[in-house]
């Protein structure tokens, strides 16, 4: 009986002590890993072992790939294997895989941080981790767009300030910015900024009776810049949303018909990867995004929250208060399954959807009222005295 033990460093086939024939790794961690997983072809090895004679060997890939050779081929039991590994360096040695023990030990810390590297390497190249980036960057990109669009309505309201309560969009604020100062712009201005005719009028009255002050034209010149900023960076979200719903629908398109694309990738980005979203419980995604909600609740003993990020979903976001933690609580269900399916890469399974819709249609109709909880009346402690009793006990004992 043969045995066929994987290394780190090539695979050695033994007859008892004697070693027969070595094949050592020209590239040790990538080969090893191609082992490990089955997908290494071996076809040298496939050859030196076709003589019919049984085999026995210390790792499942292994295992596979000399099967599907029509080897006949057997897994070591535990004692076996916890003994190659004690004897590790002896076993590269007498394989001729190594030239002492010091040579050994190099090799194996050569080999460990080849492993290692090829380990960080795969997983940065991991499409979901791009996609969790590219969900970061929409966020942030939101907070600066939140931020220089109030500075820009602060500094050119001392301008024109009746501008600040007509227009809300600040992109049409930052395109009227553009338009020039306030004695500059004309009725084609705010119509190619897209405003109804009534609205239009309405500027148009108001401009020649604004009451700002003069800005000069150095001011102004900065007040144009930051427009033109808040102008690139709305384009910029533009295409990082088209970007993420892009990748949502092909990396994890059940989690898109669950919870949305930019819910789902919120929700993604909170847990991780998607691995790790697969491998969390319904009730922990319920309550991805309120944390500190959470542990407040634990600390104090206060009601615990219904959804985190989940309120965003429109289906939560649109119900009664009283159905959001129940409807939070079936599309949670619902998405820890489609994370599961497009981990393993099942394809978009429209059942989930379907019965999403079904059990959001049985909590609408159950608890179309809110429910009122009957108040229960707080237990009373046997053996405790009131305080008058005890006042009056402690006075008679004075005496």
């Amino acid at each position: 009986m043969y045995s066929t033990i994987l290394t780190e460093l090539g695979i050695a086939i033994f007859d008892g002590e004697e070693c027969l024939k070595v094949f050592p790794f020209k590239n040790p961690a990538e080969e090893y890993i191609a082992v490990k997983k089955g997908e290494s072809r071996l076809g040298e090895i496939g050859k030196f072992l076709t003589d019919g004679k049984v085999t026995i060997v210390n790792n499942h890939g292994l295992l596979d790939i000399l099967k599907k050779k029509s080897i006949d081929a057997q897994m070591m039991d535990s004692n076996q294997m916890d003994s190659i590994q004690s004897t590790k360096t002896n076993l590269l040695i007498n394989s001729g895989l190594a030239n002492d023990e010091n040579d050994a030990m190099e090799k194996l810390r050569e080999f460990a941080i080849q492993l290692s590297s090829s380990k960080v390497t795969e997983v940065s190249q991991s499409p979901d981790l791009h996609l969790i980036q590219a969900v970061n960057t929409l966020d942030e990109t939101d907070k600066i767009i939140n931020s220089l669009s109030s500075r820009l309505r602060e500094w050119y309201g001392l301008h024109f300030p009746e501008l600040d309560n007509l227009i809300d969009s600040i992109n049409g604020y930052s395109q009227i910015v553009l338009s020039g100062k306030r004695e500059n712009i004309s009725k084609e201005d705010f119509e190619k900024a897209g405003f109804s005719k009534d609205k239009v009028e309405m500027l148009c009255l108001i401009k020649e009776k604004s009451r700002g002050g003069d800005i000069s034209e150095k001011n102004f010149a900065i007040v144009e810049s930051l427009a033109k900023q808040i102008l690139n960076l709305f384009e910029l979200r533009k295409n990082i949303e088209d970007h993420v719903e892009e990748q949502m629908n092909e990396q994890a398109p059940n989690i898109s018909a669950i919870l949305g694309t930019a819910v789902g990738a919120r929700i993604l980005a909170r847990a991780g990867s998607l691995r790790r979203l697969a491998t969390m419980p319904a009730s922990t995604i319920q309550i991805l995004g309120a944390e500190k909600a959470l542990f407040r609740s634990l600390k104090t003993g206060a009601n615990p929250p219904k959804h985190g990020i989940l309120f965003q979903h429109a289906l939560v976001h649109a119900a009664p208060r009283w159905q959001r933690g129940k409807i939070a609580r079936a599309i949670a269900a619902k998405g820890a399954i489609a994370a599961r399916v497009d981990v393993f890469g099942g394809g978009l399974n429209e059942m989930l959807l379907d019965k999403l819709s079904i059990r959001v249609k049985e909590i609408g109709v159950k608890y179309k009222e809110p429910v009122i909880k009957e108040s229960q009346p707080k237990p009373k402690v046997k053996g405790k005295k009131s305080g008058r009793f005890m006042k009056r006990r402690r006075k008679n004992f004075g005496r």
